[in-house]
């Protein structure tokens, strides 16, 4: 892999995950259930995705090879189900537990990367993950009375166990790991059409829970809606998908925490939510571990044991 590749590519990851930080604003300004929320998202990801891969002349014949269009649709099952499972955790558990439970997927992506593509594992990057954990922790601000209400198995407001919810949170990461290993096995393909195939098969996963009688009734909504599904799915993806065909699973799971700072700015800026110091403090231990693997910093303490 060229340097000018890996550079582009990470420009392109970190671009994709901040636009992915402002998804909840629009998906709380939208005003809708998540089920229709996600079905519109792929809706007209679908038509801005479709409407670029045929100007651009990507839909070709070769990519619609079996094998290859089965890979990419397994992708599609789990960026949906990874989708569900990690919304469906909120009925469940605090944001803030399955936010530190949905970005777990970085160490299992550095894991299951590890065995499958034979990439060095070395100490050094799994003490900048460890980091990036530590700052993660630091910006959800985890209670420390929820967490032990999770594990003494006490039972939600609705009657069903907190774990169920840590599993589901759990789940999520490990659907959303897989569909990650899936796009780099179809580097051949271009993200585009990777993309289009997937919000496809989303919508096709989703038709039946959308709620048709409850659509949004102000402009305001569908505005929401729009960007959405133009933007943060169709745009997003295409330059998200492509990163992943040109990173390492390293560096692609480090740049991955900046998704939740960008939302912690996002909720302070949109929803007058206060950043407190030791936000700040996990704001630059995740900066400073990406920055460590981008630049392949190594530490001589870690090297010589």
């Amino acid at each position: 892999m060229n340097r000018s590749s890996n550079t582009i590519g990470s420009i392109e990851l970190i671009l994709a995950m901040i636009l992915s930080g402002t998804i909840g604003y629009f998906v709380i300004s939208s005003d809708q259930a998540f089920w229709n929320v996600v079905f519109f998202r792929c809706v007209i990801g679908a038509t801005v995705l479709g409407g670029y891969a045929y100007y651009a002349g990507l839909i070709r014949r070769e990519y619609f090879q079996r094998s290859v269009l089965l890979m990419i649709i397994l992708g599609g099952i789990t960026l949906v189900g990874n989708w569900i499972f990690l919304f469906a955790s909120f009925n469940y558990i605090p944001f803030s537990i399955a936010t530190v439970a949905y970005h777990m997927q970085p160490l299992f992506l550095v894991l299951t990367g590890a065995l499958i593509t034979k990439e060095k594992l070395s100490a050094s990057l799994l003490f900048w993950l460890a980091l990036a954990f530590v700052g993660l922790f630091l910006i959800v601000e985890l209670d420390l009375n929820e967490i032990s209400a999770l594990f003494s198995g006490e039972a939600s407001s609705d009657g069903s166990s907190a774990l169920f919810g840590l599993s589901l949170a759990l789940g999520a990461a490990l659907l959303y790991t897989v569909t990650t290993l899936v796009t780099k096995k179809v580097r051949q393909v271009p993200s585009t059409f990777v993309a289009l195939v997937q919000v496809i098969v989303g919508i096709f996963m989703l038709l039946p829970f959308a709620d048709f009688n409850d659509l949004p009734t102000q402009t305001s909504q569908w505005i929401d809606l729009l960007i959405l599904g133009a933007v943060l799915t169709g745009f997003m993806y295409i330059i998200m998908y492509d990163s992943f065909q040109k990173l390492p699973t390293s560096l692609i799971a480090l740049l991955s925490f900046i998704y939740p700072i960008t939302a912690l700015f996002v909720d302070h800026f949109a929803f007058s939510t206060h950043i407190s110091l030791m936000q700040i403090v996990g704001v630059i231990l995740i900066l400073l571990a990406v920055s460590a693997v981008k630049f392949h910093w190594t530490l001589s303490f870690i090297q010589q044991r």
